[in-house]
């Protein structure tokens, strides 16, 4: 079995664990949503990568009018406006975002080459990020534009570019920060809740008391765990935003150093692969390997109280339904290009 398959099957695993403990009676849901994630998955293998990387612009542009559209038709508890609701499951056009964007830079560096004026690609990724930020979702944002950002850095584009791009960006954005957190308190907010929480301040309806009770969670998880019938203390956002906490509550330290060893694994393979592959499809295996683990670490930094509270979900193990969709489609395509580097290998060695 591939490394890529193996892993992410044993994170939903973890992630039913998870799941069980800190919500029981949103299992169920949960396991539908997992159900899904590995038709998107199988979706993932089926299709030939070069097909969506031939009509990238067009799915940019799709994703693009959903982002829009969500704005004006989406729900969201708080007044946020970041779902479509289908019956009990939500789909979050962000969530999209993510590996739409990594397409559709691969396919422009692929056809352009990487010195080729990036002020188009860069406008299109920022129309996505701004178009997240005022759903709003700050940390999506900025994960977006770091995603992005990266993928320009790995494509070889010279850092003359990418640094006047990059400064265009932040002229444009600055006239409109104070009144953008003025707007949208709780971004703000959260900040102040990570600064309290570094002071060792922390009260109920504060994001620092969220972080406290994962770390309490963390320490009283021991060695070996709880097991599935413990009760969690008191963590919001346990089933989701916070569900690495509860997996090592439920599995224990062991458990919590097996997750993050899948996610090694999981990042290993696939920058192996797009050390293999060449073109375009290198950049998809990179990018797509990139957003399953930095946004991995991302979350987990938080859990653990390095990061501030973001919002983001835990790939292949939170709750959300766009989150476990979107993340099982990027491991899917993933193994379809370990089969298709593995046959040019064949190839190679035949001829």
């Amino acid at each position: 079995m591939d490394p890529l398959l193996l892993s992410a099957l044993l994170l939903m695993a973890f992630g039913l664990l998870g799941v069980g403990v800190a919500e029981p009676s949103l299992l169920q849901g949960h396991l539908l949503r997992i159900g899904l994630s590995l038709v998107a998955l199988l979706l993932g293998t089926l299709l030939p990568p070069k097909l969506y990387l031939r009509h990238a612009r067009l799915l940019l542009v799709g994703t693009l009018a959903l982002l829009v559209l969500v704005l004006f038709l989406g729900d969201g508890p708080g007044g946020v406006r970041r779902w479509f609701y289908l019956g009990p499951l939500g789909f979050q056009p962000s969530e999209l975002a993510k590996v739409v964007l990594v397409f559709y830079l691969a396919s422009f560096v692929g056809r352009k080459g990487n010195d080729y004026p990036i002020v188009g690609a860069a406008v299109l990724a920022a129309a996505a990020a701004g178009l997240v930020l005022v759903e709003p979702d700050f940390a999506t944002a900025l994960f977006l534009v770091t995603l992005s950002a990266l993928l320009f850095v790995f494509a070889g584009v010279p850092w003359r570019r990418l640094f006047f791009v990059g400064l265009a960006g932040l002229l444009a954005i600055l006239p409109f920060s104070g009144y953008y957190l003025a707007r949208f308190r709780y971004v703000s907010e959260r900040f102040t809740g990570f600064l309290n929480y570094l002071q060792g301040e922390a009260s109920p309806d504060r994001t620092a008391y969220q972080v406290l009770q994962a770390q309490k969670a963390l320490l009283l998880a021991g060695p070996f765990g709880q097991g599935p019938g413990g009760v969690l203390p008191h963590l919001p956002e346990a089933h989701n935003d916070m569900v690495f906490a509860s997996v090592v509550f439920a599995t224990g330290w062991l458990g919590g150093l097996v997750v993050l060893f899948l996610y090694a694994l999981l990042f290993l393979r696939g920058l192996s692969l797009a050390l293999t592959l060449k073109g375009p499809e290198s950049l998809v295996a990179l990018g797509l390997t990139l957003y399953l683990t930095l946004q991995a670490a991302l979350n987990i930094g938080v859990t653990v109280g390095f990061l501030p509270v973001t919002g983001v979900p835990l790939p292949l193990v939170s709750y959300g339904g766009s989150s476990l969709l979107v993340s099982g489609f990027a491991v899917g395509v993933l193994l379809r290009l370990a089969r298709e580097a593995k046959r040019k290998e064949v190839q190679a060695w035949s001829s």
